[in-house]
């Protein structure tokens, strides 16, 4: 029995020492820069954290297609929607940090911790930015119907209202219900958000005057603006938007003010460096392409390559601003 007992000891050792060889071994090829000038070595995982067919989602399968011809290796999609985006990003924040699982976020990657208490991820902790890779300003409209033909009209209006302007956005801490706040905390008026399940209804009820303003893309308002059953008074860009050359921003009535709703590419923390350069160099010649810059430019967007140190301070400096807002706004969604 002793001779047993000695046997399986010694067996146990013997796998457990080779487990934590084998570990090791996989550590140092993992973040060995020669190991890295080999990837990838087999398919990419794109996690998009939204539902197929919408803006995120297009964008994501354009870098899909355009990656592929730069890696010379398939790039896939998958579609993990849920909780605000939430499902999608904790899914990639737990991924091995092997280059093989990407994340393709949102605004909503760096809102939801400031307006969730369930999120469970760091951006700074469970990600490595890659890059940026659109940006758009959104649009304030109101009614065609409207009295009002400026933003400062509309100031005048929300500070004179006793009973409150409302403005509408597809759901409380989405990007467009997050600048009405922030125009709120800028201008002081009267501002009262409604929310809604989506932006086609909310974009329904304000062409029937139900409602009166809202921010929303450029894709969501142009089609309405073309029709004559949208107003736009400014863009929310830091200059002017070449899809509304001669539309003033916000900025202009009030300096400071900027709103962009942008797409980025992460990597769960701790991808080699080497990977993440490749990856940051894969992005930009993707971008680059007339294909790609053509499609977001018939959707309002336009291409937001950042080299990898600059993306790292993009993304902490969106946090942290929009942070900012959702605490002195008050707003909390569970």
């Amino acid at each position: 029995m002793k001779n047993i007992c000695n046997f399986t000891k010694s067996v146990s050792r013997r796998f457990v020492l080779s487990a934590l060889t084998t570990s090791a071994i996989f550590g140092l090829l993992s973040f060995n820069p020669a190991y890295a000038s080999t990837y990838p070595e087999r398919p990419i995982t794109l996690v998009v954290a939204y539902a197929p067919g919408g803006g995120v989602d297009s964008i994501s399968r354009m870098l899909a297609r355009e990656l592929e011809r730069v890696l010379k290796q398939p790039v896939v999609i998958v579609n993990r929607p849920g909780a605000g985006g939430v499902i999608g990003a904790t899914s990639v924040a737990r991924a091995a940090p092997d280059g093989y699982t990407l994340f393709v976020g949102d605004v909503a990657l760096v809102t939801a911790p400031h307006l969730m208490k369930s999120v469970t991820y760091s951006l700074s902790k469970d990600f490595d930015p890659i890059s940026p890779l659109s940006s758009a300003p959104l649009v304030l409209t109101v009614p065609i119907t409207s009295p009002i033909k400026s933003l400062v009209e509309l100031d005048a209006y929300g500070k004179k209202s006793a009973t409150g302007m409302t403005f509408s956005s597809a759901g409380i801490g989405s990007t467009p219900h997050l600048a009405g706040e922030l125009l709120k905390l800028n201008s002081k008026a009267n501002y009262a958000h409604v929310p809604y399940k989506g932006s086609g209804p909310a974009m329904l009820d304000l062409i029937a005057g139900r409602l009166d303003f809202a921010f929303s893309t450029i894709a969501a308002a142009r089609p309405f603006v073309a029709q004559g059953k949208l107003r736009v008074l400014a863009t929310t860009g830091t200059e002017r938007s070449a899809a509304f050359p001669d539309v003033p921003t916000v900025a202009e009535a009030m300096p400071g003010f900027k709103v962009i709703f942008w797409t980025g590419l992460l990597a769960p923390a701790k991808t080699p460096a080497a990977i993440l350069e490749k990856l940051n160099v894969a992005v930009r010649q993707a971008l680059e392409t007339n294909e790609m810059q053509e499609a977001l430019k018939k959707t309002g967007e336009s291409t937001n390559y950042l080299p990898l140190k600059q993306s790292g301070d993009f993304f902490a400096e969106e946090g942290r601003r929009w942070g900012n807002v959702i605490s002195e706004a008050k707003i909390q969604v569970d």
